[in-house]
């Protein structure tokens, strides 16, 4: 099972750390590995460079996509492949995804989170994996 965080970047965080994106790695990491009596610090910072869920347009998109809720989670289930599911569960900053099956089974989630906002930003601790939603493109500068 594969296990995701999903964060709600503020616009300035998200602009600034284009490029920098295992800054960020780093610090969600260095929070999940802290004791207990140091996380207060990370969660601190990891408030400051968030924003609040948009609960209301994820669950319109999730529900409009998927059709089922329980409480404030989704258990997704894959049409083609039975073995894929995903249990996403909303917080107020944070988003939790459970995954089993193959790549697919998330991939479809991420699909409908990023069309609800470009800046959300998915951490796997435990595989090393981390990255934007939608990529951002880059700009020239003339």
């Amino acid at each position: 099972m594969r296990h995701y965080e999903l964060y709600l970047l503020s616009d300035e965080v998200a602009a600034s750390f284009s490029g920098k994106e295992a800054k960020l790695f780093q610090l969600f990491t260095e929070r999940a590995k802290a004791k207990q009596s140091e996380r207060h610090i990370y969660d601190r910072q990891v408030d400051y460079i968030t924003k609040p869920l948009p609960k209301a347009k994820l669950h319109e998109a999730l529900q409009k996509r998927y059709g089922l809720k329980k409480g404030n989670g989704y258990e997704l289930r894959s049409a083609f492949n039975e073995r894929n599911r995903c249990l996403v569960e909303l917080g107020d900053k944070s988003i939790q995804l459970e995954a089993l099956g193959d790549l697919s089974a998330e991939t479809t989630v991420f699909d409908v989170l990023k069309e609800v906002d470009s800046h959300f930003f998915a951490v796997n601790v435990a595989d090393g994996r981390f990255g934007w939603l939608q990529p951002f493109e880059k700009q020239r500068v003339l």
